[in-house]
């Protein structure tokens, strides 16, 4: 089992993304998964109420056959024999062991195929057909492929996004595509799935209440109904406060809040036709609710009161009320409310309303002004929903074709094939995902503990975030009016928090933003731009947490707030900057990630500047071929410098260096030979010392006396002997003058001399001399030693 690290939640990515996952949800042409969502029309013959199971089976094990374990809607264990030569779609019945004891199908899905040779087909693609910025990407891909085939989770979800364009953009057979985005997004699911493992088994909960949530994932997974809403909340809880990245949460919680919006459904549709209701009442309150459901203003106000008070009155869950009150608020004004419960959410989603033209910098103090509210619902189960239950075929199939498409139930694979598109009901899964969202957020401490839950993962502060961004994407009913490129104009605008150019290259993080601007820019057909941009991504950190110290220091340092003019910091980096850094001048390996960038070209364009990378630090200078060093050398370099630092600041060192200045100083005057004081102060000062009494005498120095004394200027002067470009003159006088090395002490010729330290002198001298005024310089030269110290003390 691989357990995940607890890390902070990013605020600004979380409200990004879940906001704009929301509205993929909501909006019916954003995308088109493979999971064919089944239509209204044709959905009676695909319904079935038999137990249906959609696994992934790792290549290896569908070529040679073995056994593999996934989890029934009981929350039990089941294994499945896998046969060899295992066909995708193949079904596998396994008698007795669905609910009340009925068989159940497991369908099979895999990358092994003998006749497609699906791997042999993408890696093709990868090698031939697609032009990536770096080398190092052909293998960056190959290795998440054989990742997703082997069905493992992947901890680097951006290859994983990236990977996915590849495939996505290509022009592979449909076939090899729909397969591919199976196994592409279990591997995300089975990170959801280690997640919830691993923190059951830090838990307090029974076995019972394990094997509890453990089915109601099942049921998530499936895309159907939840029989628990508190073992529901308590996934929800533990898939927030996970190390997950934004993205997968951003796709659970969308997977969460369908599944409960259509648990509310079943309940209020089956409590309205159970009634004693006349046939014609029930026939104008399913109709009504059908409008509040879709956000759609209801003009018959006196069955929508009437409505309310049946519902409120009803012996259903708080749930269902609560959500159906949400729902009936986000897009209707001044309707009265109906009942003391749901006049609270009133007035709390009325004040996510007034919040919304702020919402990403007060989603932290939402949460409170629901407290009240909430305390009733978090203990709630779903008595008596599941779908086999309900009465009313018709009833059924509609809620299925409108909210539940994708649902293994429907003919789809759940979470398995993708994002889901509703056709409808964007108000009630909007309004469910505020109340999954909103119950999180209030779970206390020692529920939190009980559960599993690290405390201390920043939960509380993320969900609000979430709760906000919900409320921007339903709340507004910008995803109820519109659709397709106006919809998701409309959302980011409102929420005005993505930094997204729609209209230009510069997009930063968040993948779902890059499927968007593909979208908006022609669909499905490959953009060379998003292409470079999103395997871009792959190279640098598209969060604010980096993994050690040294990371996080040069994400502090490397900015202008510190000095460093044009300088950009993970994961603040604009990325077409660093495309262009990527597809002009900067090499770099599979593994390697940047961390910072300067940018030093004229036109601003990153094809000129300094990269710090987790490896080293590479640059290019106009008219000189890119150069790097690593930081051990980096290191080494620095450790010399500070030696030979030490060194002229020695007393004996001082001593030599002012006396051979002084001597150099009068002899440098044309009229010293007549100066009676000067001459004294000469034979004083050269006294018995040889080199001082030749450089004296000999007609050969004279002429180089300039060089000698702007030498000895630099190294007596701690401002001077400290400059990267002062020392490599002092360096070049030494190497060019070979007579004048006799004046220096011996353990400063050998620090001066030495060739490594030179070298690297020379063209560390190089980047320094870029900067174009002397602060930059002494600022970046500053940084170099901090940057070698830092890297020797981690």
């Amino acid at each position: 089992m691989t357990h995940l690290n607890i890390s902070p939640l990013n605020r600004r990515s979380f409200l990004s993304y879940v906001a704009l996952g929301t509205l993929g949800l909501l909006t019916k042409d954003l995308l088109d998964p493979a999971s064919a969502m089944a239509d209204s029309e044709g959905l009676g013959k695909n319904f079935s109420t038999l137990e249906n199971y959609h696994i992934f089976v790792p290549y290896t094990t569908a070529r040679v056959g073995g056994k593999q374990t996934f989890t029934l809607r009981s929350g039990e264990p089941c294994q499945v024999e896998i046969p060899s030569k295992a066909q995708d779609s193949q079904e596998i019945t396994i008698k007795g062991r669905g609910q009340d004891g009925k068989d159940i199908t497991v369908v099979l899905h895999t990358l092994y195929d003998r006749q497609l040779g699906i791997k042999e087909e993408i890696y093709q693609e990868i090698d031939k057909k697609t032009q990536f910025v770096e080398e190092a990407s052909k293998a960056k891909c190959k290795f998440v492929y054989e990742q997703i085939e082997d069905g493992e989770y992947i901890d680097d979800l951006i290859a994983l996004d990236f990977l996915d364009y590849v495939i996505y953009s290509s022009k592979l057979g449909s076939q090899i595509q729909e397969r591919y985005q199976i196994a592409s997004t279990n591997s995300r699911l089975v990170g959801i799935w280690q997640a919830i493992e691993s923190t059951l088994a830090q838990s307090k909960l029974t076995e019972a209440e394990k094997k509890l949530i453990r089915g109601t994932f099942a049921y998530v997974r499936a895309g159907e109904p939840v029989p628990d809403f508190k073992a529901l909340t308590d996934i929800d809880s533990i898939v927030a406060s996970s190390a997950l990245p934004l993205e997968i949460k951003q796709s659970y919680s969308l997977s969460s809040a369908n599944s409960r919006g259509l648990t509310v459904d079943f309940i209020l549709v089956k409590q309205i036709n159970d009634s004693q209701l006349i046939a014609e009442q029930k026939q104008n309150y399913l109709s009504i609710y059908q409008q509040v459901r879709d956000g759609k203003t209801v003009e018959d106000s006196a069955t929508l009161n009437s409505l309310d008070s049946f519902i409120n009155k009803a012996k259903i869950p708080e749930n269902a009320k609560a959500v159906y009150s949400i729902a009936r608020k986000q897009n209707l004004e001044n309707q009265v409310a109906s009942g003391e419960k749901t006049d609270a959410f009133v007035q709390t989603a009325q004040a996510f309303k007034d919040q919304l033209t702020d919402a990403k910098d007060k989603g932290a103090a939402i949460v409170p002004q629901a407290t009240r509210v909430l305390s009733t619902l978090g203990a709630e189960t779903a008595t008596g929903v599941s779908i086999s239950s309900l009465s009313g075929a018709a009833a059924t199939n509609a809620t299925l074709a409108v909210l539940g498409g994708g649902s293994v139930a429907a003919g789809g694979l759940g979470m398995l094939g993708g994002l889901a598109v509703a056709t409808g009901g964007a108000a009630l899964i909007g309004a469910a995902g505020l109340l999954s969202i909103a119950l999180v957020s209030e779970m206390d401490r020692e529920d939190q503990k009980n559960l599993g839950i690290a405390i201390g993962t920043g939960t509380v502060a993320g969900t609000a975030t979430i709760l906000a961004a919900w409320t921007a994407a339903s709340a507004l009913g910008a995803a109820g009016t519109l659709s397709g490129a106006a919809a998701i104009t409309a959302t980011i605008s409102t929420i005005g928090g993505l930094s997204v150019m729609t209209g230009g290259a510069a997009l930063v993080a968040s993948g779902t933003a890059f499927l968007i601007w593909s979208l908006l820019k022609g669909g499905k057909s490959r953009d060379s731009s998003v292409l470079h941009q999103l395997e871009t991504r792959t190279y640098t950190y598209t969060e604010n947490i980096i993994a050690d110290d040294f990371g996080k220091f040069l994400q502090k340092n490397v900015s202008p707030t510190n000095g460093i003019k044009d300088g950009f910091s993970a994961p603040n980096i604009p990325l077409d900057k660093l495309s262009k850094a990527l597809s002009s001048w900067l090499s770099l390996d599979s593994g390697e990630k940047v961390i910072a960038l300067i940018d030093n070209s004229v036109f601003k364009d990153a094809k000129e500047g300094v990269v710090f990378t987790n490896a080293k630090m590479a640059w290019k200078i106009i008219l000189s071929e890119a150069d790097a060093i690593n930081y051990e050398n980096l290191a080494k370099f620095v450790k010399t410098e500070s030696k030979l630092t030490s060194l002229l600041s020695e007393a004996k060192q001082k001593q030599e260096l002012s006396k051979l200045k002084k001597v150099v100083d009068i002899l440098s005057d044309e009229k010293y030979s007549t100066n009676l004081s000067k001459l004294q102060e000469l034979v004083t000062l050269v006294g018995s010392d040889k080199n001082l009494s030749d450089l004296v005498s000999n007609e050969k120095y004279k002429n180089k006396l300039p060089q000698l004394k702007y030498a000895v200027a630099i190294l007596s002067d701690e401002k001077y002997s400290q400059n990267l470009s002062k020392l490599k003159d002092v360096v070049d006088v030494l190497s060019n003058e070979p007579d004048l090395v006799k004046f220096f002490s011996s353990q400063l010729v050998s620090q001066l001399s030495d060739k490594n330290y030179t070298n690297d002198l020379s063209r560390l001298k190089e980047v320094v001399d870029r900067f174009l005024n002397e602060s930059d310089k002494d600022n970046f030269t500053k940084l170099l030693r901090q940057i070698s110290q830092k890297y020797s003390t981690v």
